[in-house]
């Protein structure tokens, strides 16, 4: 891995702990490969599983189960930042790093220094964490790079990257106003939805008829990211109760018990001759897809989750926020963007659903909204800033 010639070498490091931080950084890493494979090293790694160190394999683990318990547990994540706004963001990074995930660390500074990088992109505050202390201890003299893909940047975020993108004006401007950053550390970009969105130019009965789906039926996409929690099965079956002509696709992701359910009732359903169209997906490629052809999302506050809708203009209706920043998520939506509607109730959530399906033109002022949001360019600038930044420091 020290091996690197002449080129510079630029790594991207993939973290598993819930997509909303891997789709952004595959849409940047897709699209710098494209542009600037053959003149820069590019090193795309599952930084968590490439080194079959058991260690790094267990705090990957524990990152998975601790996303899935602030879906399970309510309060949970917001507990956690409360506790971090007690003690103060270099103590709680501290204690969470080097005690909580403590046997990662030594294993994770090896891996960083063996990566030999010249500039680390990160989108997990894990990675960052790992690299800024592996350049305080001498280990890599690499330049780093974040791209937060919330539009607050929380505590959990390590204040040492030389440079943070952010999405959201306001998120900049809270960030030099609490002084977590100074203003050069920080840039204003795009959200980085993935580049394929560019070619997906057909309608959303196109798309409809591509997947098999009724064109003339109202399509609802439910999904609670990754690992398929929150009130994804609740919404669901609340749904699949109406007397609408609709078509309701429950994306599972990696949630393979309720995949299982939801396909057991799939075949009640085709021996009924219902009403509903009843689609359940396990963890797909088509995401992209789906979220061209539904008419509306409900789901929780992904950043990818609601935005990848949001383009397709597809209005959105949050039904869960696990954490604070899920919370940020779902007001940027709903407050700032305006393509989203936030109803926690699930009695509620059918009810709107159905009431946007018999009357579609309840939807315009959302649909209004989501054109506002219609920009792919993110990942191409940021592969560009990162490509500039390599030619400016050559090679470490």
């Amino acid at each position: 891995m020290t091996t690197k010639g002449n080129k510079p070498r630029i790594v991207f490091p993939f973290v598993e702990a819930g997509l909303g931080h891997i789709m952004p950084l595959k849409a940047v890493h897709d699209i710098f490969i494209e542009k600037y494979g053959d003149k820069v090293d590019v090193v795309s790694i599952k930084f968590f599983q490439e080194t079959n160190n058991e260690d790094l394999i267990n705090v990957e683990k524990r990152l998975i189960s601790e996303v899935k318990n602030h879906n399970k547990f309510f309060g949970l994540g917001k507990t956690q930042f409360a506790l971090m706004a007690l003690f103060g963001h270099k103590i709680s990074l501290k204690f969470m790093m080097k005690k909580y995930f403590g046997k990662g660390m030594n294993p994770g500074l090896d891996y960083v220094k063996e990566l030999n990088a010249d500039l680390i992109v990160n989108t997990h505050f894990s990675t960052l964490y790992y690299s800024c202390e592996a350049r305080k201890m001498g280990l890599t003299n690499a330049k780093i790079f974040t791209y937060c893909p919330d539009p607050i940047i929380g505590r959990q975020w390590d204040h040492r990257t030389d440079k943070m993108f952010v999405s959201s004006s306001l998120g900049i401007d809270k960030a030099i106003r609490t002084k977590a950053f100074t203003k050069e550390q920080l840039e204003l970009i795009p959200f980085l939805i993935r580049p394929q969105v560019n070619l997906m130019t057909k309608t959303k009965a196109e798309y409809k008829a591509d997947l098999g789906l009724p064109v003339d039926k109202f399509t609802i996409l439910l999904a609670d990211g990754a690992y398929g929690a929150g009130k994804l099965r609740k919404s669901v079956l609340g749904l699949l109760k109406s007397k609408e002509n609709l078509t309701v696709i429950a994306v599972c992701g990696r949630n393979e018990k309720l995949f299982a359910e939801f396909n057991q009732i799939n075949k009640e359903f085709k021996e009924s001759g219902s009403n509903i169209t009843f689609v359940p997906v396990g963890f797909t490629d088509k995401m992209l897809e789906y979220s061209a052809c539904c008419d509306l999302f409900v789901g929780k506050a992904g950043a990818s989750n609601l935005a990848e809708p949001t383009y397709f203009g597809a209005p959105s209706i949050v039904t869960f926020c696990a954490t604070p920043v899920e919370i940020w998520i779902s007001d940027h939506f709903v407050k700032v963007v305006g393509s989203a509607q936030k109803i926690g109730n699930v009695k509620k959530i059918v009810a709107e659903c159905e009431s946007l399906a018999r009357t579609p033109e309840k939807m315009q002022k959302y649909q209004t909204a989501c054109e506002t949001y219609r920009d792919a360019t993110g990942a191409e600038k940021l592969a560009d800033v990162l490509y500039l930044e390599l030619m400016k420091g050559g090679v470490n």
